[in-house]
C-alpha cells in the first residue's frame, strides 16, 4: 500500500513507546485536512451486529438507484417448509431484540426486511405476486419448488450448475418491470444468495445488471468452538472470562448467579446474531465445545440444551457437532450404561455399541447432528494408543458406530508423542502416513473409513503466525482430510493485537504442495486449496474447519478487528481462491464505512498487520518463542516442563547461529514433503527466507537476500514489525472524526497496548539473541535509520529500538537540527519540532515503505549541555574503549601492582568543568564528574588487577592461588591432567553450608571463568553435581553446575542449574527435559562458563567445548572475592562419583593498562 494513498488529518504521537518510556511528544502535521465523513453508527455502538450493519447508504445517487431497484420483497411460500424443532417451548430471553424463525426462507425474508430497510433508509414492503404480475423493483427470493416465479424465470440448467448450496443473482426484465431474482436449488442456497445480495448493497456495488452464479468449493465449512480455553472474547476486562455468572463463552450451558436464568434452552440475541453472520458467510456447521472435551456434553440434560440451540440455528443452515473424549463410555454419569477400560476395544461390540447408542440419543433430539470431533492421545487426552491400538483403529471404531446415522468423525492429527521422533514436527505424519498407505484386503490403500476426516492444522507445529504447510497435505491420498485454521488469535495477539489473518489463510491455501501422482508426475491442481476442496486427488467429501473466536463480549470477538478474521475465514472457506485484500475491503465497508478515505486507511492497516506481527514475534521462521501456557508474551529463554513446549527446543540458539536444522543434515523434516519442496526446504540457499529457521540452523553471519548478515536482518525485522504498529496507531488517530466514539476509543486503547507489547517482543528477543551472537545491535543501515547534524556535527549510530536519544550541545551553540540524512534513499523525514533552548527536545519523523507496509520511526532527541569527554586516561594512557555514551569502565592493571593510579580526563566542551575523585587504593574506583550549564555526568573507572589464576592442572601439585573451603585432602587429587574431586555429602543451599572441598581463588572486578567438567559416571542420585562458582560466602554465591535434579522423574532428571543465593535465599534457572539428558554424553563431559559484569552474572554451557549456549542471567549484590570449582552430593551417601576438572580458566574483563 502506497503511503501516499493514506491521507492524513493530523498525527498525534500520544506516547512514544507506550508503557516503555516516559518521553511524550505531540506531533502535528500541517496539511490540508480532507472533509471527514460523519460516523454512520451511533457513538455508543458496540459492534454487536458484526458485519451485518445495515446503515443508510451515504451516496445520494447510489441510494436513489438502490431504491428504484428494491421496492418490494417477494418470498413465495416463505413459511411453508418449517425446519424441525425438537424443543416445543423454544423461546427468546425476555427483552430480546432478535426473533426466532421456523423456516429458512422466512430467515431470508426477514433479513431482506431488516437489511434493505436499514440500507435504503425506508421500510421495504413484503408483497405477493398477484396473477403473475411482478412489481417493478421487486427482490424475489426462492427455489423452483417454493416459487413458481423463480421456476419460470431461472432456467433449470443454470441452477443445476450451482449445486445444493449455491445461488444465482439475476437482474430480470419482464414487460416494463425490472426485478432481481435470488434463486437456489434449496432454501439454504436462497438464503446464502440473500446475504450475497445484501453484501453488494453494503459495499455499494452496482446491482442493476446482476448475473452472479456462486457455489461453495468445499462441502463442509465448519467452526470448532473452544469454549473453555483460547477464549479471548469474554465480556470481562481481560476478555478471557465473563461477568454476572457467565464464563465468557458465547453459549450459556451452566451460567450461575445473575445469569442462571439465561442458560439454554433460553435463546439469547447473540446466538441469532452469530447464526445470521455465519449464514452470511456460508458456514454450515459448528462443533460447540472444546476438543479437550467434557463428557457433560453427552449427558441427557446437556443434549436437551444442545437440541434447543440446534433448533434456533437450524433455519440458518448451521448444524451442530460435538467434541468427545475417547474414554467417555467409562464415565459414571452415564450409568448404568457404562463400560470398563477393558471394554474399550475398538473392534469390540461393547465399545461400538455404546457410541452408537449415544449417537442415537443425540440424533433423536438433533436429527441433523453432524458428528463427532476427537482429540486423542494428545496433550493428556485419552485415545486408542492407551489400550494398544492406533489412530486408525480408534477413528474407524467410532466412525462405524455413527455411520448408519449419517454422521462423520473428525479425528484430529494434532499429536506429538515424543517417543515417535525427537523432532515434534515430524510426528503426526509418522503416525498417520502409514495408515493412509496401508494396503487393504481388496487391494486398495488406506485404512481410514469413508466417514472419517483427518483434521489437520495448517502447519506441523501449532498455529504459529507463520509455519510451513503441514507435510500431510497431499500425502494422505487415500483419506478425507480437513484443513484446520485458527481464527481465535492464540499465538497471533489474542484480543489485544490487531492482526488481520486473511493474508495468512490465503498464503496457506495457495501454497504449492508440488504433489505428484503415483508415477511421480506433478498434479495439475496441487495447491493446498486443491487438496482441501478435493480437486487435486478427487476426494468427493471435503471439509475446512476454523477454530472460532466467538464469546459473550458485546462485539462477540473481543477485538473489533477480530471480526475480520471470522469474516475472512468464512469467505475463504466458501471460495479459497478469493483475494484477502478484496475480503478486507468488503469487511471494512460493511463494518466501518464506505467513505473512500476510511476504507483505504483501514484496509492498509489490515493488510500489513499479520506480516508485522510475524516480524516482531517470530521473524524469518524462528517459531514458538512464547511464554509457557499463556501464548502471548515472549520468553525465548524458557525451558518448559517438556522439551517440545519450550522456546529453547525450537530456537536452538548457540554461538554459531539460530534455528532448528530440519534439513538432511538435521532431523530431515524436509523429506516428508513432495520432492520439489524437499529440495527447496532442505537447502539453505533455496528455502524461502520467511521459513529459514524452520528448516536450518542459520549462522549469525549468513548472507541474506538483502545483502545484510543474518544477525543484522533479524534485528531489523524485529524493529520493522514494531514500526508498522506505530504507523497503525498514528494512522488510526486520523480516523477519529469518521468513526463512532466507542469503537474508536476501544481500538485506540488496544493499539496502545499492542505497540507496547510488540516492543516487548522486540526487546526481549533481540537482547536474548545478542547473548548468543556476541554481536552488537546493528545501526545506521535499517530502513528507517537516520543521522542528524547539530551545530555542524553529525550524530548517528542510533539503535532504533530505543525511544529517545541524547545529543550533547556545547555551551552557547544552537540546538537546531540542520540536516537529516536517511540511510534509505526512499525514506522520507519530517522535522516535527525543534529545541528552542538547551536543554530541549526535538522530534524527527522518518517514514518508508517496507515489503509489508508503511513504517514509522519517531526520533525523540533530548538536546542537553555537553558533559561528554574527548578522552579518559589512566596513568596518562588513553582508554581505547572510551565512548561518550558509556559511563563505566574496567581498567585492568598487571597483577601485583601496588601503586594507586591517577585518572585524568578532557572535556569535549571547553566550557565544561571536570572534577576527579581518585581511587583510594590500587583496586579502588575513580569518579570523573563533568559539569556544564547546570548538567553533569559521572564517569566511573573501576581499577582492577588482571587475574592470573588459570590452571590446566598438568603440574604435580596445585599452584599457590588455590584455597579450600572445608578441605578434605582424602577426596581430592591431581590425576591425568585434571583436578579430581570426589563428591561428598554436603551442600551450600539454605542453612546447610556443609559442602566440602570448594576449590577457590581470589578474584577482582569482572571476569569470566570456564571449566571442562568430566563425570566418572552418569549422575544417579539426587543432587550429585559438579560445576563452577563465584563466592562471597556460604550465603552469597552464584553457581553453575550439572546436577541430578530428580532421579525418579520420568524425563526431567538431570539438569544444568544456575543458582544464585543471596543472604541465604536462592533463585534458580535450569535447563532440563529430554534433550537436556543428552547434554552430557558417554564421555561424561560438559563445558561450563560463568561471566560476571558488575553485579550481573551470565551462564553458558557447551557439550563440545566449541559451540556455547546461553542459559540466562542472575544478580548478586554481594561482591564475590573468590571464584572456583565445586563437587558435592548434598544429602546423598554415594562416594563413588569423581568429578574431574580438566582445566580452570579465568580471564579478567576490561581494558588492560600496561
Amino acid at each position: 500500500m502506497n503511503r501516499a494513498s493514506v491521507p492524513r488529518l493530523r498525527r498525534t504521537l500520544i506516547v512514544l513507546g507506550t508503557a516503555l518510556a516516559t518521553v511524550a511528544a505531540t506531533l502535528t502535521v500541517a496539511t490540508t485536512a480532507p472533509v471527514a465523513a460523519a460516523p454512520s453508527s451511533p457513538d455508543d455502538y458496540s459492534g454487536s451486529d458484526l458485519w451485518l450493519r445495515y446503515v443508510p447508504v451515504d451516496d445520494a445517487k447510489l441510494l436513489q438507484d438502490y431504491r428504484r431497484a428494491a421496492t418490494a420483497i417477494v418470498v413465495e411460500n416463505a413459511d411453508a417448509t418449517k425446519v424441525h424443532r425438537h424443543t416445543a417451548d423454544l423461546a427468546m430471553a425476555p427483552g430480546s431484540s432478535e426473533k426466532l424463525v421456523e423456516t429458512t426462507l422466512g430467515a431470508a425474508r426477514d433479513e431482506l426486511v431488516r437489511g434493505l430497510g436499514g440500507l435504503l433508509g425506508q421500510p421495504i414492503p413484503v408483497t405477493t405476486v398477484d396473477a403473475g404480475t411482478v412489481p417493478d423493483g421487486a427482490v424475489v427470493v426462492g427455489t423452483p419448488t417454493s416459487s413458481p416465479l423463480v421456476g419460470r424465470t431461472i432456467p433449470a440448467r443454470d441452477l443445476a450448475k450451482v449445486g445444493d448450496e449455491g445461488y444465482l443473482l439475476r437482474s430480470v426484465s419482464k414487460g416494463r418491470a425490472r426485478f432481481t431474482v435470488i434463486a437456489g436449488n434449496s432454501d439454504l442456497g436462497a438464503l446464502y444468495g440473500t446475504f450475497a445480495f445484501l453484501r453488494l448493497l453494503q459495499t455499494q456495488k452496482p446491482i442493476d445488471h446482476l448475473r452472479v452464479a456462486e457455489s461453495p468449493k468445499i462441502k463442509h465449512r465448519l467452526l470448532n468452538n473452544w469454549e473453555t480455553e483460547r477464549l479471548y472474547a469474554g465480556n470481562n476486562a481481560s476478555g478471557i472470562g465473563g461477568l454476572n455468572g457467565e464464563s465468557g463463552a458465547i453459549f450459556n450451558f451452566a451460567a450461575t448467579g445473575a445469569s442462571a436464568g439465561r442458560n439454554l434452552p433460553v435463546i439469547l440475541d447473540r446466538y441469532l446474531v452469530m447464526a445470521r453472520a455465519l449464514a452470511s458467510l456460508g458456514i454450515n456447521g459448528i462443533t460447540i465445545n472444546n476438543v479437550n472435551a467434557d463428557n457433560a456434553y453427552l449427558t441427557s440434560a446437556r443434549i436437551a440444551q444442545e437440541a434447543a440451540l440446534a433448533d434456533a440455528l437450524r433455519p440458518y443452515g448451521i448444524r451442530l457437532g460435538l467434541s468427545i473424549r475417547y474414554t467417555a463410555p467409562t464415565d459414571s454419569r452415564f450409568a448404568p450404561d457404562t463400560l470398563t477400560n477393558s471394554q474399550l476395544d475398538p473392534y469390540g461390540a461393547d465399545f461400538r455399541g455404546w457410541w452408537h447408542r449415544r449417537a442415537q440419543q443425540i440424533q433423536a433430539a438433533i436429527p441433523d447432528f453432524m458428528g463427532l470431533t476427537v482429540k486423542a492421545n494428545s496433550e493428556g487426552q485419552p485415545g486408542p494408543q492407551d489400550f494398544g491400538y492406533d489412530h486408525g483403529d480408534g477413528a474407524n471404531a467410532i466412525a462405524a458406530a455413527v455411520a448408519p446415522l449419517g454422521m462423520t468423525v473428525h479425528w484430529r492429527t494434532f499429536v506429538y508423542n515424543a517417543e515417535v521422533d525427537n523432532d515434534r514436527l515430524k510426528r503426526a505424519y509418522l503416525e498417520f502416513g502409514p495408515i493412509d498407505d496401508e494396503v487393504q484386503p481388496d487391494g486398495s490403500r488406506g485404512r481410514f473409513a469413508d466417514n472419517v476426516f483427518l483434521q489437520t492444522k495448517n502447519g506441523p507445529l501449532d498455529f504459529q503466525a507463520r509455519e510451513p504447510i503441514h507435510p500431510m497435505f497431499g500425502r494422505m491420498e487415500n483419506t478425507n482430510q480437513a484443513l484446520e485454521l485458527q481464527i481465535t488469535q492464540e499465538y497471533t495477539g489474542q484480543n489485544w493485537m490487531l492482526a488481520y489473518l486473511g493474508p495468512m489463510y490465503e498464503e496457506i491455501l495457495k501454497t504449492d504442495t508440488y504433489a505428484t501422482d503415483a508415477n511421480g508426475k506433478l498434479l495439475k491442481k496441487r495447491l493446498v486449496g486443491n487438496i482441501v476442496d478435493g480437486t487435486a486427488q478427487h476426494h468427493p467429501d471435503t471439509a475446512i474447519v476454523g477454530v472460532a473466536n466467538l464469546g459473550n463480549a458485546d462485539n462477540l470477538t473481543g477485538h473489533h478487528f477480530g471480526q475480520a478474521n471470522l469474516f475472512a475465514f468464512g469467505r475463504q472457506a466458501w471460495d479459497w481462491t478469493l483475494d484477502s485484500t478484496d475480503i478486507a475491503t468488503d469487511w471494512t465497508r460493511m463494518t466501518w464505512s464506505n467513505d473512500r478515505r476510511v476504507v483505504d486507511t483501514i484496509r492498509a492497516m489490515m493488510m500489513g498487520s499479520w506480516e508485522s506481527l510475524v516480524s516482531y514475534q517470530t521473524p524469518l521462521g524462528i517459531g514458538h518463542q512464547f511464554a509457557e501456557g499463556v501464548h502471548y508474551r515472549p520468553d525465548p529463554a524458557d525451558w518448559a516442563g517438556r522439551d517440545d513446549w519450550s522456546p529453547i527446543y525450537y530456537n536452538k540458539a548457540d554461538s554459531v547461529g539460530l534455528g532448528f536444522d530440519r534439513s538432511p543434515t538435521g532431523s530431515n523434516l524436509a523429506a516428508q514433503y513432495f520432492p520439489r519442496l524437499q529440495q527447496r526446504y532442505g537447502n539453505i540457499k533455496s528455502v524461502p527466507e520467511n521459513l529459514l529457521m524452520w528448516f536450518h540452523h542459520v549462522p549469525w553471519g549468513h548472507r541474506m537476500d538483502s545483502g545484510r548478515t543474518f544477525w543484522d536482518e533479524l534485528v531489523y525485522r524485529y524493529q520493522m514489525g514494531v514500526q508498522y504498529v506505530t504507523w497503525m496507531r498514528e494512522t488510526w488517530e486520523t480516523l477519529q472524526p469518521d468513526i463512532d466514539a466507542r469503537r474508536f476509543a476501544e481500538v485506540r486503547a488496544k493499539l496502545a497496548v499492542h505497540e507496547a507489547d510488540a516492543a516487548d517482543w522486540r526487546d526481549t528477543s533481540v537482547n536474548y539473541w545478542k547473548e548468543f551472537s556476541g554481536r552488537d545491535i546493528p545501526v545506521d543501515d535499517a530502513p528507517l535509520s537516520a543521522k542528524i547534524v547539530v551545530n555542524g556535527k553529525t550524530f548517528g549510530g542510533f539503535n532504533l529500538s530505543d525511544t529517545s536519544y541524547t545529543i550533547p550541545v556545547p555551551a552557547g551553540a544552537s540546538p537546531t537540527i540542520t540536516k537529516v540524512r536517511t540511510a534509505d534513499r526512499k525514506a522520507r523525514y519530517e522535522i516535527i519540532s525543534q529545541a528552542s533552548a538547551v536543554p530541549g527536545q526535538a522530534v524527527v519523523k522518518v517514514t518508508t515503505e517496507s515489503f509489508f507496509g508503511p513504517l514509522v520511526k519517531n526520533y525523540v532527541f533530548n538536546l542537553v549541555p555537553d558533559t561528554t569527554l574527548t578522552s579518559l586516561r589512566v596513568d596518562g594512557k588513553r582508554l581505547a574503549s572510551y565512548s561518550p555514551t558509556v559511563l563505566r569502565y574496567n581498567a585492568l592493571r598487571p597483577a601485583g601492582t601496588t601503586t594507586v593510579p591517577t585518572v585524568t580526563a578532557s572535556a569535549a566542551d571547553p566550557a565544561a568543568s571536570i572534577a576527579v575523585e581518585q581511587a583510594a587504593s590500587p583496586t579502588g574506583q575513580a569518579r570523573v564528574t563533568v559539569t556544564n550549564g547546570g548538567a553533569s555526568s559521572v564517569y566511573i573507572v573501576d581499577l582492577n588487577t588482571a587475574s592470573t589464576g588459570s590452571d590446566e592442572f598438568d603440574s604435580a601439585q596445585l599452584g599457590p592461588q588455590w584455597q579450600w573451603v572445608r578441605p578434605d585432602e582424602s577426596t581430592r587429587r591431581l590425576a591425568d591432567g585434571s583436578l579430581v574431586i570426589t563428591a561428598q555429602q554436603g551442600d551450600l543451599q539454605g542453612n546447610a553450608n556443609t559442602a566440602r572441598n570448594l576449590a577457590l581463588q581470589d578474584v577482582d572486578g569482572d571476569w569470566t571463568v570456564e571449566s571442562k567438567v568430566v563425570f566418572s559416571r552418569p549422575l544417579a542420585t539426587n543432587n550429585e553435581q559438579g560445576g563452577v562458582l563465584g563466592y562471597a560466602d556460604d550465603n552469597n554465591y552464584v553457581k553453575l553446575a550439572w546436577e541430578m535434579g530428580n532421579a525418579t522423574a520420568a524425563v526431567n532428571k538431570a539438569r544444568i542449574v544456575f543458582l544464585r543465593e543471596q543472604n541465604g535465599t536462592a533463585s534458580t534457572l535450569e535447563i532440563t527435559g529430554a534433550d537436556a539428558q543428552r547434554i552430557v554424553g558417554a564421555d561424561g563431559a560438559i563445558w561450563l562458563r560463568l561471566t560476571k559484569i558488575g553485579d550481573g552474572y551470565r551462564a553458558y554451557y557447551s557439550n563440545d567445548g566449541s559451540v556455547y549456549r546461553y542459559i540466562g542471567s542472575q544478580t548478586l549484590t554481594a561482591e564475590p572475592t573468590k571464584a572456583g570449582l565445586l563437587a558435592f552430593n548434598r544429602a546423598g551417601t554415594s562416594t563413588d562419583l569423581d568429578v574431574a576438572f580438566d582445566y580452570f580458566r579465568i580471564e579478567s574483563r576490561g581494558e588492560r593498562i600496561r
